[in-house]
């Protein structure tokens, strides 16, 4: 079980893991739209008040496609026999822990906490906390904790993946591969805001 939740590149064959990584973003797209939330950004998820059908998809589009040739064009640094189809198989893959956040926003419930939050911090000179709804706090706290772990459990899929795809080993090759991914998540956000904005 272990394998699969974190390591399943170990196991699956390449043409399983592409299918299974199409299948997912497709649903995740689907989930984006139906529960509004938006990945504007490799390693962001934001609720909404409404989305259309094709933001989530464009959203996947360019963050899986940023990340894919970012952490190929390191692969081939590292190894030349790196293949772009493990690569990418490893990004859509990974991207799994973000499209099940999306059901903490069922009936925009997750959007409304944000907005609450956001106003008490807005409108008041000194924010007071304790005026918010006890079930609102815990809430908050339960989806930033979880937040936190598939953030943590995605990462790991990526980190696992790229290790087998590119037999990276060193040190050195373990802070470009984290820095390859912190160049994706800015270049994402400029994309995104760019072609959301024009």
């Amino acid at each position: 079980m272990k394998t699969v939740l974190f390591n399943p590149f170990k196991r699956y064959q390449e043409n399983h893991l592409f299918l299974l990584g199409i299948a997912v973003t497709l649903l995740g797209s689907y989930l984006g739209y139906l529960f509004n939330v938006r990945f504007d950004g490799v390693l962001d998820v934001h609720f909404a008040n409404s989305t259309s059908s094709w933001q989530p998809a464009l959203d996947n589009l360019i963050d899986s496609s940023i990340l894919a040739i970012l952490l190929y064009a390191l692969g081939m640094y590292i190894n030349r026999k790196t293949r772009f189809i493990d690569i990418l198989n490893i990004t859509l893959i990974s991207r799994i822990p973000f499209y099940l956040i999306t059901f903490f926003n069922v009936g925009g419930a997750m959007e409304r906490i944000n907005s609450e939050v956001l106003n008490t911090l807005l409108t008041q000179k000194i924010p007071d906390l304790s005026t918010l709804p006890l079930n609102s706090v815990i809430a908050l706290g339960v989806f930033g904790l979880i937040s936190i772990l598939f953030l943590i459990w995605s990462i790991s899929l990526l980190f696992n993946g790229f290790k087998i795809a590119t037999n990276a080993k060193s040190t050195v090759h373990i802070i470009l591969f984290f820095t390859s991914i912190i160049i994706a998540e800015i270049l994402s956000k400029l994309f995104l805001n760019t072609l959301t904005n024009s």
